[in-house]
């Protein structure tokens, strides 16, 4: 690997403030599919983060092509937010088949995956924020299918609370939900020329002065009548206009 490439983040400052943290570990989280083990290694920097005497929050929120947590915690002013821990990832080509209400489901149920060893022991019940109303009614349904089943038996581990809140104010989730999608819209073929120089009409007057010269002579007998008849004198610059021109394709020895 060139070190040149790498360098700016291989140089990144050590933080020295909180903020400066959270700055650093939203950068490296937009980058977590690419890094191994990523909740390992950046762990001991995200435990810095939170105080366990604090109650959690934990925003979710999924789109058509991936998930997005932001864990929380309630500091200082009320109804303030101090950001400990950010999560996405892209759903996988089963996922993708999921309706809204799974995939946001999925979405709860991957951010307690990922910081289970956060929520599970913590002081207080957390609170989870979601943008789909009927998952604050999950706990009391009746009917679920097999994996519904299996996430609700998983959620048994926690104590939490499912609270709507809608889509305009679910921002920070939904952004870390959208980041894939840009790589699911298909290519579209750049343009090499201008369209006002693709739809330019090209203009040969050599046509005209052959039409005028059939006018004068016509073409000899058993000449084609779907075929254009090119007088001797013109041949030469028809084969060097099919061979040279500019929008031929075709350009001859010079």
């Amino acid at each position: 690997m060139d070190v040149v490439k790498v360098q700016a983040v291989t140089e990144w400052p050590a933080p020295t403030s909180v903020r400066e943290l959270q700055r650093f570990l939203g950068f490296t989280n937009f980058y977590r599919r690419f890094i191994r083990n990523y909740s390992s290694v950046a762990g001991p920097l995200t435990s810095l983060l939170r105080d366990p005497d604090l109650p959690f929050v934990v925003e979710v929120d999924a789109s058509s092509s991936g998930l997005g947590a932001v864990l929380s915690q309630r500091h200082g002013e009320p109804g303030k937010l101090h950001p400990c821990a950010f999560y996405s990832r892209k759903l996988t080509s089963a996922e993708v088949n999921y309706d809204v209400g799974n995939r946001e489901l999925l979405a709860i149920k991957a951010a307690l995956v990922e910081w289970h060893h956060w929520l599970k022991g913590a002081c207080h019940p957390f609170q989870v924020l979601t943008d789909h109303r009927n998952l604050e009614y999950l706990r009391g349904a009746k009917q679920l299918n097999p994996r519904q089943a299996r996430w609700a038996m998983f959620f048994t581990r926690f104590v939490f609370t499912v609270t709507y809140r809608p889509g305009s104010k679910n921002g920070k989730a939904d952004a870390l939900s959208r980041q894939f999608e840009a790589a699911n819209e298909p290519a579209q073929p750049d343009v090499i020329l201008p369209a006002t120089a693709i739809l330019a009409p090209v203009q040969w007057n050599l046509v005209e002065e052959i039409r005028r010269a059939h006018a004068d002579k016509l073409p000899p007998a058993g000449c084609p009548p779907t075929k254009i008849f090119v007088p001797l004198h013109f041949r030469q610059q028809v084969m060097q206009w099919v061979h040279e021109a500019p929008s031929s394709g075709h350009p001859g020895i010079r």
